[in-house]
């Protein structure tokens, strides 16, 4: 086996270590490839757990979680065997520069806090990088390297590379040599052909996995790649995107600005979303207490789907988790963006929440996060990035399922 994957950048790619510089000497770090490339097959075989029936647990998922990551491990290497595949870079250029005008950026304004200096970054770096088996390997299953390659060209399609890659930043343009697929146009991935990758993928995991499909009616207990769907017709929430009694539990939804948009315009405006001050001075609503607000994630206190930690300045959403990062996935290409929403169960059962202006014990009284404030949450933050897409002057519409 052997494939070349030609990536060209298309936005603001911070690859840089502890110190947030561009290196270079090191300006490719396949490191960051590793983890998501890992992160997106983990998805795929929890996927085709989920989609079997195999993930009907009640709380922690000790035995299943454990079973994903030897899987996961089997492939891309684990503590007890080395992967059996590996990653040569071929060749790399790019330009060097500062982040002289994107502050607007709200993930570049995070990562320069407390800083003198100007955060760098890479720009309109090409790079060719070779997937092979690892020597050690004597021969890889068919649905081995269909299942490896498919979760790769996923991660590069709905997450870029680098600080505040499911933010927008670090995305890249693929084209793909040595690997056939209905996804791919002119050899380049097609955004448009998402739900053909994605599936050939996901039965490549059933296939590995000797899995069939069972009928399901719950969420899943941690994020995973599946097609299927549920009804979510109890909760109280408004959606255009899909009938509710058949929800999706993974969706991915294609987003196109109306009018031609400069691409730093677009990022800005797309990750605006995920920060209350952003979200809410786009959509013109008035500055009040979380109770009065009109921002409904706000009001309703779920601002914690966004990602946990959220406490800034002794306010906002803490948990006993160290981290759980947002279910939300945000990519902006040259040519669309795309959001990707993962619901699942794997939240802390109970969140605080302190609000700076709120009053008496309310503010001060736990949120308990069960199923049905997950699905809640879920569909909340849905419907208002419609709403917010619709205030911003977008296009949008579901690629997967």
């Amino acid at each position: 086996m052997n494939v070349t994957l030609k990536l060209r950048s298309e936005n603001w790619l911070l690859l840089g270590g502890y110190d947030t510089k561009f290196h270079k000497d090191d300006p490719f770090r396949t490191q960051s490839i590793k983890g998501l490339w890992r992160y997106w097959l983990r998805a795929y075989i929890a996927g085709a757990l989920y989609e079997a029936g195999k993930l009907k647990c009640k709380k922690e998922c000790v035995a299943e979680i454990k079973y994903i990551c030897e899987k996961t491990g089997d492939i891309l290497g684990s503590l007890n065997s080395a992967s059996k595949f590996r990653i040569i870079v071929n060749k790399v250029s790019f330009d060097e520069k500062e982040c002289k005008n994107i502050n607007g950026a709200q993930r570049i304004r995070l990562l320069s806090l407390g800083r003198r200096e100007k955060v760098s970054h890479g720009e309109n770096l090409y790079v060719e990088i070779r997937i092979e088996e690892s020597p050690h390997v004597k021969k890889v299953d068919e649905n081995e390297e269909k299942l490896a390659l498919g979760s790769l060209l996923t991660a590069l399609s709905l997450n870029g590379v680098g600080k505040g890659g499911r933010r927008g930043l670090g995305t890249f343009s693929i084209e793909v040599d040595g690997f056939e697929g209905g996804f791919l146009k002119g050899k380049k991935i097609d955004y448009n052909m998402l739900r053909e990758l994605i599936n050939e993928t996901l039965d490549s995991a059933r296939s590995y996995l000797n899995l069939g499909v069972e009928k399901v009616s719950e969420i899943p207990l941690l994020d995973c790649v599946s097609r299927l769907k549920i009804d979510l017709s109890e909760i109280d929430e408004s959606i255009s995107l899909f009938n509710k009694k058949e929800a999706p539990v993974f969706i991915v939804i294609k987003v196109e600005p109306k009018t031609k948009k400069r691409m730093e315009d677009t990022v800005i405006e797309l990750q605006d979303f995920f920060y209350r001050p952003g979200r809410s001075g786009r959509m013109g609503f008035k500055i009040t207490s979380a109770d009065k607000s009109q921002d409904s994630i706000t009001r309703k206190r779920l601002a914690w789907f966004l990602g946990l930690p959220r406490e800034q300045r002794e306010t906002g959403y803490t948990s006993d988790v160290n981290r759980r990062a947002s279910p939300i996935h945000l990519a902006v290409h040259e040519e669309n963006a795309l959001f990707t929403f993962f619901l699942s169960g794997d939240w802390p059962t109970e969140i605080k929440w302190r609000g700076l202006h709120e009053e008496g014990q309310q503010s001060k009284k736990p949120l308990d996060v069960d199923g049905g404030r997950v699905k809640e949450a879920y569909l909340c933050s849905i419907s208002s990035l419609e709403n917010y897409l619709k205030k911003m002057n977008y296009n949008y519409e579901v690629v997967y399922p």
